[in-house]
């Protein structure tokens, strides 16, 4: 499915950032914000944390193939259902959910109506998605949902991921400033699907695009995980399209000899004042802001989609940069499984090491389109974003970088 273009935050204005600090209002948050952790992490500390699951992603059984040519069987994979139609958004995603629920695997279903809104015949699709929303929280549509809880019901053993919609954002989702639409349409999605389960194997996944996930969170008592996409611009990384570019014109941000973002943060100078310091970056710093937002309201994220793109214009070959660029891809992803640091535009330094516990990798090669279905004609021009062979099976350097994140970063599933 097509990763809706992401919306970054505005960077918060420093001098007000400066002001809060000055008053104390920030170390008091970020004291409060440590004191709250302080007991579970002693607890953790006596014993191993859970291990990481790794998903193959998205659509087809053909991700899970190619990854287990090299790997242990994955945990599970990804897949998406659709509102307008009620149903799979094909049969390949059916049968993929089906073989991995039949032996018991966790499958994260993205239930969407952002990409094909009930009701739409063109025009303004994003006010159709907002309409629809409202719509979800106001009740309607809720018999679109009885093919998926009826497959949630005969799969007892498997684990089931649902996203609400994915890489939700104020575009798409909501009516007004409060976004109350679309949590009120992750609530009643929750509750009608938690009404008519018969067992407890349902976790609700809530999935922002990464500079919006504050304002449509829809509350602790809802959401069971944060779920982010990580591909090119989240790890500070360009692609190719028709040059390489980061977020289509490189901003006055981004370091592109040392292929890094460039951001301040809070720190202090040399008198012990409150002063911004800028650095160099591997990771988005609305990334880590949701990180911290996550691991600040007790909730565990998922790597919802992640994979590469296009590296260059040879045609897509694996090949020369691909090899170079994609084994540099792989270890800043494990990289942010592991982060522990200071974060753009805020004050302290924060250890975020566990709070990204599932990974998607989308293992597919894109340039035959989304569901890489091999049909001899590719889907994208050779010189834009998704024109790339994404399966591991081809890129010798990244495939041991992966190997080697898999073993380091604590995931249940291990390279042969």
């Amino acid at each position: 499915m097509p990763p809706t273009p992401h919306r970054s935050t505005r960077l918060l204005l420093l001098p007000l950032l400066l002001v809060a600090l000055l008053c104390g209002a920030l170390p008091r948050a970020a004291h409060a914000a440590q004191g709250a952790q302080a007991a579970p992490a002693a607890q953790a500390a006596t014993a191993s944390p859970p291990a990481r699951i790794l998903l193959a992603g998205q659509s087809t059984r053909a991700a899970w193939d190619d990854l287990s040519t090299f790997t242990d069987a994955p945990a599970g994979g990804s897949v998406y259902y659709e509102l307008a139609s009620g149903t799979w958004v094909s049969d390949a995603h059916r049968d993929y959910a089906t073989f991995l629920a039949a032996q018991g695997r966790t499958v994260q279903i993205g239930i969407s109506w952002k990409d094909n809104p009930p009701g739409y015949t063109g025009g303004d699709r994003a006010a159709r998605s907002r309409a629809v929303t409202q719509e979800l929280a106001d009740g309607q549509y809720a018999d679109r949902f009885a093919t998926l809880i009826d497959f949630v019901n005969r799969y007892p053993a498997a684990t089931f991921l649902l996203r609400i919609d994915y890489e939700v954002s104020s575009a798409y989702h909501c009516t007004d400033a409060s976004c109350s639409s679309y949590k009120g349409a992750f609530a009643r999605i929750r509750s009608l699907i938690d009404g008519a389960k018969r067992q407890g194997n349902v976790q609700y996944v809530y999935h922002p695009v990464r500079g919006e996930y504050a304002q449509l969170y829809p509350g602790d008592g809802l959401v069971d995980r944060i779920g982010v996409s990580v591909f090119a611009h989240e790890l500070c990384l360009p692609i190719y399209d028709h040059g390489y570019l980061y977020n289509g014109t490189p901003p006055d941000n981004y370091d592109t000899n040392a292929l890094q973002c460039r951001n301040p943060y809070i720190g202090t100078d040399s008198w012990g004042n409150p002063a911004a310091i800028w650095k160099n970056w591997d990771y988005d710093g609305n990334v880590l802001g949701m990180m911290k937002f996550a691991r600040d309201h007790g909730k565990t994220m998922i790597v919802s989609e992640g994979g590469m793109m296009n590296f260059t214009a040879d045609n897509g070959a694996t090949d020369g940069m691909e090899q170079t660029r994609g084994a540099q891809w792989v270890q800043r992803l494990f990289g942010l499984l592991n982060y522990s640091g200071p974060i753009p535009n805020q004050s302290g330094t924060y250890d975020l090491s566990r709070v990204i516990t599932a990974v998607t990798y989308i293992d597919l090669d894109f340039r035959y389109g989304w569901d890489a279905v091999q049909d001899g004609t590719f889907d994208f021009p050779p010189d834009t974003t998704w024109f790339v062979d994404g399966r591991l099976s081809r890129y010798g350097s990244a495939r041991t970088s992966f190997c080697q994140g898999l073993a380091a970063g604590g995931f249940g599933t291990h390279c042969r």
